[in-house]
């Protein structure tokens, strides 16, 4: 079976059609027309198993990485980055079209650039070598060196893996001071020259340029409000906080994780307050002229949003690594609280993978 690519979906994979079947292709690009030798049978579609590049496309690259189709890492570093944008942006457009709604602004694109940048990684170890998985897997992909991890961070993982025969690590590495976790409790970060207490366990950005990306989006947004107060919620460790309290703002964020709510005491100084609450649940929120949130994948919880909508707040900045349930929460917004889509950025804080930023702003209609 032969068919043609016609677009890279949110799984990262390609889709195209052939006899009335509709099938997922790894590892290419929109265009090539690909021969189809083998599938394994998903609910409504197939996935191909085998298959050959018959027609590549011009924006086609060589992989940096020997692993490349193994790992379960990376699955756009045969796009070079102007296709990854191209695709990055198509992938955002459907998410909004799957919703039965227009994407109403142009996005802004930012690129962080392309290796080296991480500095968090979850690593398998395995007769002290240390590993990924393979995608959709738990086969395990011993690797020497990952392009994407920041050199300093890859030289870490083997000289610890080598200490070690088995077993899952979550490693946060701190280019700036050398920090390292597990091996220190505490690691410090360093975002636009302010310094971040980052506690084991505490959550912080995939990489320092991917996080000052995202404060300097913020920081525009602040320097037009000029808001007198701000509220963050799902705080963490008080990335944003720190740089509203900057700019003279009354700051309060909220959380629910105590070791994050202590790194946030500790980065803030006495210059916000800090809120444990369970935000998976209707709260009451403190007054705020603008409100930042930054939940996890699976975005607002439904009981959150009419307490975001109950307070006085004209704008609100989304910043999302779920386009799904981005769209899902704006429309949510949207209906109970009267918010429109002014401005969004795409932040490739995820190069060579199909995962993004989303940071959004959005007005409450007067």
């Amino acid at each position: 079976m032969r068919i043609t690519i016609e677009k890279i979906i949110s799984s990262g994979d390609g889709i195209g059609w052939g006899d009335g079947k509709t099938y997922f292709v790894p590892g290419v690009l929109p265009g090539e027309t690909v021969e189809i030798r083998a599938t394994e049978r998903m609910r409504r579609a197939f996935r191909a198993t085998d298959f050959r590049i018959v027609t590549p496309s011009a924006d086609r690259c060589e992989p940096a990485c020997p692993l490349f189709g193994r790992c379960g890492g990376c699955d756009f570093l045969h796009m070079n980055t102007v296709a990854q944008e191209r695709v990055k942006r198509g992938i955002v457009a459907d998410f909004f079209h799957q919703n039965g709604r227009p994407l109403s602004v142009e996005p802004r694109f930012v690129n962080i650039g392309q290796f080296g940048l991480r500095t968090r990684a979850k690593v398998h170890i395995v007769g002290g070598h240390p590993a990924f998985t393979r995608r959709a897997s738990h086969e395990l992909v011993p690797f020497a060196e990952c392009p994407l991890l920041h050199p300093g961070l890859n030289k870490i993982i083997h000289a610890d893996a080598a200490t070690r025969s088995e077993g899952t690590v979550y490693y946060e590495f701190a280019p700036g001071s050398g920090d390292w976790s597990p091996r220190a409790a505490v690691v410090v970060k360093v975002v636009k020259g302010e310094q971040f207490r980052v506690s084991r366990g505490s959550f912080f950005q995939a990489s320092e340029e991917g996080a000052s990306a995202l404060v300097t989006l913020f920081g525009e947004l602040l320097n037009e409000l000029r808001p007198s107060r701000v509220l963050d919620l799902f705080c963490g460790v008080g990335l944003f906080s720190l740089f509203a309290a900057r700019r003279g703002a009354t700051v309060t964020g909220m959380e629910l994780s105590e070791k994050a709510g202590e790194d946030f005491a500790a980065n803030l100084g006495g210059k916000a307050q800090f809120i444990q609450a369970d935000l998976g649940h209707e709260v009451r929120l403190p007054p705020a002229d603008l409100i930042v949130v930054d939940p996890p994948r699976t975005g607002l919880p439904p009981d959150l949003i009419p307490s975001i909508t109950a307070t006085s707040a004209r704008e609100l900045c989304y910043v999302s690594c779920d386009g799904a349930t981005f769209v899902r929460d704006l429309g949510r917004l949207e209906l109970q609280g009267r918010f429109t889509l002014v401005d969004l950025t795409i932040i490739d804080q995820f190069p060579a993978t199909h995962h993004m930023e989303l940071v959004a702003r959005l007005r409450r209609e007067t």
